[in-house]
């Protein structure tokens, strides 16, 4: 999800209007003519927390996911406590359960399957190039679009040349366009079985539990395999990681659903088995199971990649599919491709299989058609059943799913060819024989080659996209219950608020239409009060999520209309709205409390000193970066793993988890700023736990703000706020050049932006002398103190100041007054 997260710091920088803003994260991807930013942009309503645990109800899961967004939605836009309504009419503000699950109906219209595979790229998902590559980008999507659509014009098109060919001699003497190098193994079926490997005929026994029978056409032929049955084969050393292929074959699937192996080619397992019983065999398989076609290839110790038939790609028993293979030896798990009857299907492959295969696939044992261990194809057929050294393209793919036709229709006579014979003849000739035809798609692979260059280095996001020919629509769900629907709801918004327009399209666009319309009274106050909490700490409004009659009531009520109208009419201007907080008396006053106002007003909700309170845990520590120069300044990119505890993650985690385990990183990337920490919701980063950080489980707008002895734990003792410290005194002791006062006056004005006073001074001395006289008498603690940490450390400066003057720098770093606004 970072693209997203950099669109937002991106929209932010350049002061994207917030009404843009909002129409942009609820609906970019609806919107007529939208960019690639657009569409990053509804990635707003895919950060919610999605399962595919076993026993999962993909129903209930819907409707959890829909109720996450009206919650989102009505919490950041609106401030309401929408969600009281999920079981009844809401029973304190005037909500309507049957509103609620209409507002619901917005989002129940998505192409997201419920389940979300285990996987990091969950359909539906962008590729988003990189910026040096998004020109080049959309010129090849722009040149792909229209080579397809010329090669789609050619198919159609009336050709004479075509009649003249199908009565022509060459039509009944058309092979395969492979030569018989590249034709690894073929399993043909005659009126027997008939095995080549390598254009050579190599011996074939087939079992009495397998026969051949009929196949995909009337007269074709099939191996069809009954209870535990199987055919060996030869081993076949073509496929491996490093290698491209493809393999190409019709199946028939038994009635029911079930999970049935097609082909494997995996090494024996070993005698002593692993204790946690996964696989970890070397090898390969191809098989169909209820989530349809999948193909696996696995390497030493478990490490595999794999390819599996995304959501609603699932085939039916007691049918023919015509599927292929392919793999362009790139170790990748993107190189990795399925076609069903010739067409290309969204795959995706799983948690574990991030990482490129490194090891090889091989083993010694031969292909088995039909079996792995005790799995079988009991009641299913193979035909053409045929491996080829290369990747084939979706033309060639196509081709290998009607060459059952073909080979049927090349002996016919022009006047006995059927339609669909004709069709597939029409295929062959256009892409073997037809010039222009063959100059398009060579130009298209080109195009596609390129693409996914330049693909496999971009980045993945998710976004939200709308199912086409249907309108969202809901059921209100009797006391929540996903298993109990009701009436049916078309999208709308509560009765008290005012309607949508006749012109406001009834879905999610329509839905960020209304919430920035003028006559809409909430948008635009709930806005400003959040903003107004980050700057002062609590909002105008100190319920910040709750407007309702349940939250507190305005302390300020004619000022918080005064600045949602000036936001608005502004045009929307967020960094304009920030200047005029910042520029204001108000703001600008002093936070000292005297002991009047703490009596007259102690929590300063009459705004009668200005804003003092803890700085959320982000801010700490990228202030402790920032004020020993050792933030990284870049902005965007993927996240990042900072230090960490040791078995934060592990306590967490399942075995199978691609984060089981925490690999800190380095360089630059340890001081990145904390918005780019990489976050596990399971386990949250413990710095940032401690600091009232939520855990981003669900949509937050004010955050709790406690003071605990933990939060001293980490300042003082975390890693990240050491090294800072160390870093800081360094830069001192440099700068100071052995003056006492000048080295405290560079940590101070770094931290509190003042000189120290003369009490400060003699505190922060003794302190000081103390430190020096312990790190004096014990050289081996001076050495740790000032080498904690991945920067480099100015081993030229005497240890014993060095330490002493970290340890000061420290315990400036927890003063009051740096960890507080």
């Amino acid at each position: 999800m970072w693209p997203y997260r950099d669109w937002v710091i991106q929209a932010f920088n350049r002061n994207l209007s917030f009404d843009r803003f909002t129409l942009d994260q609820l609906a970019g991807d609806l919107l007529s003519n939208r960019t690639l930013d657009q569409q990053v942009a509804s990635g707003f309503q895919r950060c919610n927390v999605t399962t595919n645990e076993g026993g999962s109800i993909p129903d209930e899961v819907a409707a959890m996911y829909a109720k996450d967004r009206a919650d989102t939605t009505g919490t950041v836009f609106l401030g309401l406590t929408v969600g009281c309504a999920t079981c009844h009419d809401h029973k304190f503000d005037p909500i309507l359960q049957k509103e609620f699950y209409s507002l619901t109906a917005f989002f129940r219209n998505t192409t997201q399957h419920p389940l979300d595979g285990n996987i990091p790229d969950t359909p539906p998902a962008l590729v988003v190039p990189r910026p040096e590559d998004q020109k080049r980008w959309d010129e090849l999507t722009e040149r792909r679009g229209s080579l397809r659509q010329v090669l789609g014009a050619a198919r159609t098109s009336q050709s004479t040349a075509f009649e003249s060919w199908l009565d022509s001699p060459a039509r009944r003497s058309i092979q395969l366009p492979y030569n018989a190098p590249s034709r690894v193994l073929e399993l043909s079926m005659g009126s027997r079985a008939r095995l080549l490997q390598r254009g050579q005929p190599q011996p074939l026994t087939l079992p009495a539990a397998v026969t051949v029978g009929q196949g995909v056409s009337g007269t074709g032929k099939a191996l069809h395999f009954s209870k535990k049955a199987f055919v060996t084969l030869p081993n076949i050393p073509e496929i491996d990681a490093d290698k491209p292929f493809t393999i190409s074959t019709w199946v028939y699937l038994p009635k029911g659903k079930g999970s049935y192996v097609i082909a494997s080619q995996f090494e024996p397992e070993p005698k002593q088995k692993p204790k946690d019983d996964r696989d970890r065999r070397r090898g390969w398989i191809i098989e169909v199971g209820d989530q349809g076609p999948r193909i696996k290839l696995a390497g030493k110790g478990g490490q595999y990649i794999s390819a599996n038939a995304g959501e609603g790609y699932e085939l039916n028993g007691e049918s023919w599919y015509h599927l292929a293979f392919t793999y362009d030896g790139s170790r990748d798990r993107a190189g990795l491709a399925i076609y069903v009857n010739g067409r290309l299907i969204p795959t995706q492959g799983t948690g574990e299989d991030l990482e490129p295969l490194l090891s090889s696939v091989g083993s010694a044992s031969p292909l088995s058609l039909g079996r792995d261990k005790k799995k079988y194809f009991e009641e299913g057929a193979i035909a053409e059943f045929r491996i080829l050294n290369h990747e084939v393209d979706e033309q060639d793919a196509e081709l290998l799913s009607l060459w059952s036709t073909i080979s049927a229709a090349r002996g016919k006579d022009s006047a006995q060819l059927t339609e669909a014979d004709r069709a597939a003849l029409s295929v062959y000739y256009f892409y073997q024989r037809d010039r222009a035809t063959r100059e398009t798609i060579a130009q298209l692979r080109k195009v596609d080659a390129e693409r996914r260059v330049v693909a496999r280095r971009a980045a993945i996001t998710l976004v939200m996209q709308e199912q086409a020919g249907t309108k969202p629509v809901a059921h209100v769900l009797n006391r929540g219950q996903y298993d109990q629907p009701r009436d049916e709801v078309e999208p709308n918004v509560p009765a008290i608020l005012p309607r949508m327009s006749d012109s406001m399209p009834r879905n999610r666009l329509g839905l960020a239409q209304w919430l920035v319309d003028p006559a809409n009274p909430l948008m635009a106050r709930v806005t400003v009060n959040r903003f107004w909490q980050e700057v002062f700490g609590t909002g105008i409004v100190k319920t910040a999520e709750d407007f309702g009659s349940q939250g507190e009531a305005p302390s300020h009520p004619a000022l918080l209309d005064w600045l949602a109208v000036e936001f608005r009419e502004s045009g929307w201007d967020t960094k304009r709205f920030f200047k005029l907080m910042l520029m204001s008396a108000t703001y600008r006053q002093s936070a000292v409390a005297t002991e009047d106002k703490i009596k007259t007003d102690p929590d300063n909700r009459l705004l009668s000193r200005g804003p003092r309170f803890r700085m959320d845990g982000e801010m700490v520590r990228d202030y402790a970066l920032a004020a020993s120069d050792l933030l990284a300044p870049a902005i965007g990119g993927p996240s990042v793993k900072p230090y960490q505890p040791k078995g934060i993650w592990e306590a967490v985690a399942m075995e199978n988890s691609n984060t089981r385990f925490y690999k800190q990183d380095h360089g630059d990337k340890l001081y990145r700023r904390s918005l780019y920490t990489f976050w596990k919701r399971s386990a949250p980063p413990a710095s940032m736990d401690i600091f009232n950080a939520p855990s981003r489980e669900n949509c937050t707008v004010r955050r709790e703000r406690t003071n605990t002895p933990l939060q001293a734990l980490v300042t003082m003792n975390d890693p990240q706020f050491f090294e800072a410290a160390r870093t800081l005194a360094q830069h001192a002791l440099v700068a100071g050049r052995g003056d006492f006062d000048r080295e405290l006056d560079f940590i101070a004005e770094r931290l509190l932006a003042r000189p120290l006073d003369t009490r400060e001074r003699d505190v922060a001395q003794r302190a000081y002398r103390d430190y020096k006289s312990y790190y004096s008498a014990h050289s081996v603690d001076a050495r740790k103190a000032v080498s904690v940490g991945e920067s480099k450390s100015d081993v030229s400066l005497p240890a014993p100041e060095f330490a002493a003057m970290t340890m000061l720098a420290s315990q400036m770093l927890n003063l009051d007054e740096v960890l507080h606004k």
